[in-house]
Parts: C-alpha cells; structure tokens; sequence
C-alpha cells in the first residue's frame, strides 16, 4: 500500500500542470452574494469613518496598519516588536508630525516600507523591480534578490504550507506572465483579483522565502484600489492568522484542483468579510464612546472614575467592576470606591449588573 501511495503521488496532476494554466476560472454567481455583502461592508465602514474626528481616524489607521505588518509576518514565523512597528507606521505614513530624531529600528523600517509602498502607491504598476525591493527589505540583507534556483533550493516540506511550481526553471516566464496579467486593466472587481493574485504569486513562489508576505501585499495593493483610498482601517492578515490552518488546507485543495478556485475565493472573501466586520464592531463602539463622553463632558468625575469608565469602553462593557476591583486598580480603599461607584450610579452613569454581597458588579448604563 505505500508504494501504490507514492505511485498516484508521483503522477498527481497539480493546478499548474492542467492544461489551460494559467488561465484560471471561478463561478460568479456563486461568488455574487458574498462579494455584495464585502462591498456593502466597505461601504458602510467608510461611511462610519466619516463621522470620526481626525485624531480618532489617525489612531485607528495607525491601529489597522500596524496589526497588518505583524498579523503578515506572524504568518511566516516571524515575531515582530510591536511599539516599534507602530513607530516606524507613524514616520512611513505620516500620521503624525514625528521628528526623525525619534528611535525607530532600520531593519522593521524596511518591513514597514513594503506596506508603505502597496498601499499609499497603490495605483502603481506591480513591475519585477518592485518587487525585487520588497523582496530585498523583508529579507534585511543588501545583497540583490534573486529568484529560487533548482540547484539551491531546499526540499520541499508537506507541512510548512509550500504548494508552489516545484520546477523552479519555470519562475522567470511564470512571473513574466504573471506581472503582466496583474497589470492589464480587466472588468474583474478589484478584490476578486486580490483573491487571485495572491493565489497565483502563492503557486509560483518564487523566492525562497517571504513569499507569503509579498503574496499579501499584492493583494492590498487591489484591496486599496477597490476602497480607492490608501486609509486602511481593517487588518486581512489577522483574520488569515485566526484560520491558519483552513487557509493552508484551502490553498492545498486549490494546488490539486483544476483551474476552478471558487473554492479558495469563497473563503477569501469571507475572511475579508469577518475583517471588515470586526473592524465596524470597533469603529461603531468608538463611535459610541465618543457620543458618551459628549454627553458627560460636563460631569464633573474624578481620576479614577475616568479611568474606570474607560477600561469598560475597552473591554466592550464585558469586564467585571467590584469594589474590591476598583480599589485594587486604583490603589485606594474599598470606602472610596464605593464612594466613586456611588457617585456613578447617582449620575446614570453605572448601573447594578447583579447583587449578592461581595460579588455585586456594575456596569456602563
């Protein structure tokens, strides 16, 4: 039985070898309702934004692009210092009006520039040079990058997620192919490209590593063109990272089908949408907060009721708010935060969650 299972191993036809490759296809009328609901979803999350303050925008750009960078490398194996990205965003987008005398680290700048590039140049062609440069910066080196050779490649591991052209001879004319299918205007809606463009820069593979990353960009890159705005506010990478296992499982499926990825675009688009979402979610509570605080901005309340008022906001009004825990957050008695909570409740601001002694709780009302 082993060797009858290497056997249909060694004959296996794989995606890029089906005649037609690669010219790939996809079902639109099973695609139609899911890519409605993200284009509805982006919609929405840009009217939403609209109602922001500038610094709020500011904080959850900052927020969306950084998580981005490290939720990306995160799926490569690779740990990210996160103040330090956040800096290096704050510089690269200019956020804010930082002084280049602030400490950032030259080699997460590089990182950080890859993301800089694909989303404020989103309307750039993607040539061979460019991502060259990419290539170069997430590999920290100053040599040229170079396309994997045959004669240095290591062997291919079933479990590391590798589902690439194993003829590596093949890659200089794949990727001539593939720039200049990305670079023709098609009528294909720009995050269905995104689906597919990933995909196929996943298949060839072409370096020995970062791939996955410059995969990933590509993709924001048509993301950003289909928002037509470089202000990116939800984070892919993250929701990819939550489904690492059905996005390897997806991709695998893909490698061994024919020419027909409806499959992998269904879940592509489905994971932008639960990205989208989870980024209303938080824009719709900031949105709720900032109404709050409009409200009791002439409430006189003192340090530690703020304080407290805000770890509720953080916590989406799910943490659990005793006496004994506001006394040991705010370093103060169990007198004086009873007096605090006393006060809230008083004003409308805090409410009984439930009663019982020690174990009574409040919340935002």
């Amino acid at each position: 039985m082993p060797q009858l299972i290497r056997g249909i191993e060694r004959v296996r036809i794989f995606i890029w070898q089906q005649k037609g490759w690669p010219y790939l296809t996809w079902n639109n009328k099973e695609l139609s309702y899911i890519l409605g609901e993200v284009r509805n979803r982006q919609g929405r999350l840009a009217g939403k934004t609209s109602l922001l303050g500038i610094d709020l925008k500011k904080d959850l750009i900052l927020d969306a692009i950084s998580k981005e960078i490290i939720q990306s490398a995160a799926l490569e194996g690779k740990i990210l210092n996160e103040p330090l990205v956040r800096i290096s965003v704050l510089k690269h987008f200019k956020i804010s009006n930082l002084k280049n005398a602030l400490d950032t680290d030259p080699e997460i700048d590089k990182i950080v520039q890859v993301t800089t590039d694909a989303l404020l140049n989103y309307k750039q062609p993607i040539t061979e040079e460019r991502i060259f440069k990419w290539k170069k910066a997430l590999s920290q080196s100053d040599k040229e990058p170079y396309f994997r050779n045959a004669m240095i490649e290591t062997p291919i591991n079933p479990t590391a997620g590798h589902f690439y052209i194993q003829d590596s001879l093949l890659i200089p004319s794949e990727m001539k192919r593939f720039i200049e299918w990305i670079n023709t205007v098609h009528a294909t809606d720009p995050v269905i490209k995104a689906g597919v463009s990933h995909l196929r820069f996943a298949f060839i593979y072409p370096f020995e590593e970062n791939n996955g990353q410059i995969a990933r960009a590509i993709s924001n890159i048509f993301l950003t063109r289909a928002d037509d705005h470089p202000q990116r506010l939800f984070c892919l990478s993250a929701q990819i990272f939550k489904q690492k296992e059905i996005y390897e499982e997806v991709l695998r499926n893909a490698q061994r089908g024919n020419l027909d990825i409806t499959e992998w675009l269904i879940w592509f688009l489905y994971c932008l949408e639960s990205a989208l979402i989870e980024a209303e979610n938080s824009l719709t509570r900031i949105l709720e907060k900032s109404k709050f605080w409009e409200k009791y901005r002439l409430m006189r309340l003192n340090d530690r009721q703020i304080k407290m008022i805000n770890l509720l906001w953080e916590d989406n009004n799910k943490r659990k708010i005793t006496t004994s825990y506001w006394a040991t957050v705010n370093l103060c008695s169990p007198d004086t935060a009873l007096r605090d909570i006393q006060d809230l409740i008083d004003k409308k601001i805090l409410h009984k969650k439930n009663s019982g002694g020690r174990s009574t709780s409040y919340e935002l009302s």
